[in-house]
């Protein structure tokens, strides 16, 4: 991937009150080449000194959502009036310090490992590309700036790629996103957490990072292991696979949901045992108030046992389920 993605455009619907942000991602990353410029000074008038960045202060922000809100709006400002020095001195004081270790406190040794380096490359291009980002948001005129803070992982303001991200963590490590907004749509830009005094960003990732890793390890056996029989697993499209199902739970509208005007699609990965029962379910995207729901009726669905060479096999596939209001 030749980009990296930090600011995602949203569609947004009465967030924080009924509908969770569902995110429409965008890979194009906002450009980060600075374009010049010139300027003429008259000779009458006095010419002020340049900020000096080595000298510029960072406000302390106090961590609370309303404390990252001030330093969104702090650094739009800065943006507004020109001040790329000073801005730069503001972004440079959200990297993350001893990353490594900071991602296995709260997410574990092993995915820890995983989401520092998935993350690297974005939080080491953040300072280069975020300036540019905010002087777009300036030009298309978002007027609020809202951020949203996930102590619980079931939170209704979590999104669908969020929640089951959120979910990782092993210890209570606040984290937030940012929701630049103008009436149904926005910008989101996800993560932070406050780390030794000072927010700072972590990175846009997803819990897909790590299953996508582990299944890049677990795809190469060691040396023991090749001598070992290989077990035969075999990967079908979700609509493949739904064609082999022979009992079928159907999920429960929780009544939460409904009253909240909740809807959406939840994506589970599961492994087909060669019984056609369910050996492994796992939650890749889904709203909290829908996957509990859609995680219980599936992990009961039973399958025709697909078949190698006369032989069963497990099916590793992707299994959607759709809650739609009136539907």
């Amino acid at each position: 991937m030749s980009a990296s993605r930090i600011f995602i455009a949203v569609s947004l619907a009465a967030v924080g009150i009924a509908t969770p942000v569902i995110p429409q991602e965008s890979t194009r990353l906002l450009s980060a080449n600075t374009s010049s410029m010139s300027v003429t000074i008259s000779k009458q008038s006095p010419v002020s000194p340049a900020p000096n960045p080595s000298k510029t202060s960072v406000p302390s922000y106090p961590d609370t959502p309303q404390g990252l809100e001030k330093l969104m709006k702090d650094m739009l400002n800065l943006e507004k009036q020109n001040n790329r020095q000073e801005l730069a001195v503001y972004l440079k004081s959200m990297t993350l310090p001893d990353a490594d270790s900071w991602f296995k406190s709260v997410f574990g040794d092993s995915n820890g490992a995983i989401l520092a380096s998935d993350s690297e490359r974005e939080r080491n291009e953040f300072q280069t590309i975020a300036p540019n980002s905010l002087a777009t948001f300036q030009k298309q005129g978002f007027p609020e700036v809202r951020a949203v803070r996930f102590d619980d992982s079931c939170n209704r303001r979590a999104t669908a790629t969020e929640y089951p991200f959120l979910l990782l963590r092993q210890r209570p490590e606040p984290l937030y996103d940012v929701r630049f907004l103008q009436g149904n749509t926005g910008t989101l830009v996800t993560y932070f957490a406050y780390v030794d005094g000072a927010f700072r960003y972590i990175g846009s990732m997803k819990k897909a990072s790590v299953n996508n890793s582990i299944q890049r390890t677990h795809s190469q056996p060691s040396a023991d292991q090749a001598t070992e029989p290989a077990q035969e697993v075999i990967r079908l499209g979700g609509n493949v696979a739904s064609a082999k199902l022979i009992h079928q739970e159907v999920p429960v509208y929780p009544q939460e949901a409904k009253d909240s005007g909740i809807q959406g699609t939840v994506l589970l990965h599961a492994i087909i045992a060669k019984d056609g029962s369910i050996r492994v379910l796992d939650l890749r995207e889904g709203v909290c108030l829908l996957a509990g729901s859609a995680l219980d009726a599936v992990k009961k669905w039973r399958y025709k046992p697909t078949m190698l060479n006369g032989n069963p096999i497990e099916v590793d596939t992707t299994i959607s389920v759709v809650f739609k209001l009136g539907g």
